[in-house]
């Protein structure tokens, strides 16, 4: 059998799991993603700027050479540089760069070096090599680029910029300005850019490794590898993890970037590639799901201990309940378990539970004084059928004897006596009659405060026999109300009747109205002893009265006249400590929705 406490547990264990286990794989899908998309567009970018800074770096070193050539003292080639002019200037031009030349030197067309930074070099044949590369311009002042001193070694080397001297004199040229670049700037500026995770790698425009970081140039097979098949296709592509096979690595986040030059330099065709192994990259995804993954097990400790408590304090109310529940049917309880619970749907239903519980008491109560007005009922037919006849005759045979002139006056007096002792007998069974049958309304509309003033006028004697004052204060700003006018002035008349019989003598009496919610209160009060708490509910019985002489029906026929017009009658206190009568009437517009 599944309980309360069950099936929290249940639909709170898998509403938790399942949510959070879905917005775990969502999150860490997403954070991938977006991880992914960020760490590429990084490398793309890096790979860009790396790309243009050795673009720049070579422009520079062409432009140097190129404007070095059209000087006037690269002439003294012609005269073998006798007076040692143009190695010093050479030397001088070196010093000036720093570490960006490994040497300068100048030669004729032969390949004799004449003059050179390095003294050692001055004499020795050096032939134009083989063009690797070369400037992409149609013109005399063309440079080119010459190979790698050793191709199978990346992790030292130079390349050697050379461009024709032209001959100031004659047409022709008189032999070339080599410029030997350190190679070690360029793999500065990779190793600046790699890191303990990033690999940079440059290619040449054949997909040959000419540089690369530290990390990648320790492995001697690279420089042997063609890489030109691998670098169209990972170039190309739209997704952004590759295969790493050709570099010796695994998965990996790729970033290229081609050379696009500088100004007007148009670059020698060399890519660029930066790769970051997949398992360092998404290390941050990977930490951020086991932390999730422990965030999951708490909250499910947490929501596991708050079902608990929750299931304890919803099911503990309604045990309680129907243990109740069990108790009321035997007559055992009276009263219902108090509800202290935080569950606003458990305390409706304790406060539900209540309220029925109060209705059951008062329909055992309007049991009960349905019972008394069935007994009245019954005696009001049995008195109107049994009393009424012989109370007509004891009447019109009063009225015949004071017709009779030999009648004194002790006869007359008694004769008087026995037609007001009637009327009041046949008063009492009217009374009786109306309890038991009342007339329903004759709604139509009147004035309420015209009603309430009339009654005063009516009883404004009686008021002045005992010295009571009557203040009348009708503030209610409706008071046309669809009511019965004559069954509401009996109710008025009843109420301020009693007012004046329990007010002292001197006292004060207090009619006064109000609105409220599209309703009139009307509300008697008096400075008289009061009514007990504990006998409010009850001076609306049938036969319960408080006045000597009275009968106990007058109330509960006020009480009837005013459920008639869908009102309320209630007791209260007055503000000098008497009672308070309220009737609440609604409006015209209530009434009629209510009729």
């Amino acid at each position: 059998m599944v309980t309360i406490r069950k099936a929290i547990l249940r639909g709170s264990f898998s509403l938790v799991l399942g949510a959070i286990a879905l917005s775990t794989a969502l999150s860490f899908y997403e954070f991938r993603q977006s991880l992914q998309a960020e760490l590429a567009g990084n490398l793309h970018a890096e790979a860009q700027a790396l790309m243009e800074r050795i673009d720049t770096f070579l422009f520079e070193r062409m432009e140097d050479i190129r404007d070095w050539r059209r000087l006037e003292i690269m002439q003294d080639i012609r005269v073998n540089d006798v007076d040692k002019r143009l190695a010093r200037f050479l030397s001088d031009l070196q010093a000036g760069h720093g570490a960006v030349y490994r040497n300068l030197f100048c030669t004729d067309l032969k390949g004799r070096i004449v003059a050179a930074s390095d003294k050692h070099l001055i004499g020795r044949i050096r032939p134009p090599g083989d063009v690797w590369l070369e400037e992409n311009r149609n013109f005399a002042a063309r440079v080119m680029l010459e190979p790698l001193q050793s191709d199978a070694d990346l992790q030292h080397g130079s390349v050697a910029l050379r461009v024709r001297i032209p001959d100031a004199f004659h047409e022709g040229d008189i032999g070339y300005l080599y410029a030997v670049l350190n190679w070690d700037e360029v793999l500065s500026l990779l190793d600046r850019a790699a890191d303990s995770a990033r690999s940079v790698l440059l290619l040449d425009g054949g997909g040959k490794a000419i540089a690369a970081s530290r990390a990648m140039r320790v492995d001697p097979q690279l420089s042997r590898v063609n890489l030109d098949r691998w670098y169209a296709k990972v170039s190309g592509a739209t997704k952004r993890i590759h295969r790493g096979g050709p570099l010796g690595m695994g998965a990996v986040l790729v970033g290229t970037a081609d050379s696009k030059g500088y100004q007007y330099f148009r670059g020698f065709g060399w890519h660029m590639l930066m790769t970051v192994p997949t398992r360092v990259a998404f290390a941050p995804v990977w930490r951020l799901f086991w932390i999730m993954l422990g965030v999951l097990l708490v909250t499910l400790l947490i929501a596991g201990w708050v079902s608990l408590r929750l299931s304890e304090r919803i099911a503990r109310p309604i045990g309680q309940l129907t243990r109740f529940t069990r108790l009321f049917r035997r007559n055992e309880a009276t009263r219902p378990p108090h509800s202290d619970t935080a569950v606003s749907e458990v305390r409706e239903l304790s406060r539900a539970f209540s309220e029925m519980i109060e209705a059951l008491e008062r329909s055992r109560a309007q049991l009960v004084t349905a019972g008394k007005l069935a007994v009245v009922g019954e005696m009001a037919a049995i008195m109107a059928h049994e009393v009424r006849t012989p109370l007509g005759i004891l009447r019109s045979s009063a009225q015949l004897l004071e017709r009779q002139v030999v009648l004194d006056a002790k006869g007359r007096e008694l004769t008087g006596y026995i037609k007001t002792e009637t009327e009041r007998l046949n008063q009492l069974v009217t009374t009786l009659l109306e309890c038991a049958r009342p007339r329903p309304p004759d709604f139509k509309p009147h004035d309420l405060h015209d009603i309430v003033r009339h009654v005063v006028e009516l009883i404004a004697s009686n008021a002045d026999k005992k010295g009571i004052h009557l203040e009348v204060d009708l503030a209610a700003a409706s008071s046309i109300l669809s009511c019965d006018r004559e069954q509401l002035i009996q109710v008025f008349l009843n109420l301020i009747i009693n007012a004046i019989h329990f007010a002292p003598e001197g006292g004060r009496i207090r009619i006064s109205s109000k609105d409220q919610g599209g309703a009139v209160i009307v509300a008697v009060a008096d400075d008289g002893p009061g009514i007990p708490a504990g006998q409010r509910q009850q001076v609306f019985d049938p036969f319960f009265t408080r006045r000597e002489g009275g009968i106990g029906l007058g109330l509960t026929i006020v009480q009837q006249i005013v459920r008639g017009h869908n009102g309320e009658i209630w007791v209260g206190e007055s503000p000098w400590g008497g009672a308070s009568f309220f009737v609440r009437l609604p409006g015209s517009a209530q009434g009629e929705a209510s009729t």
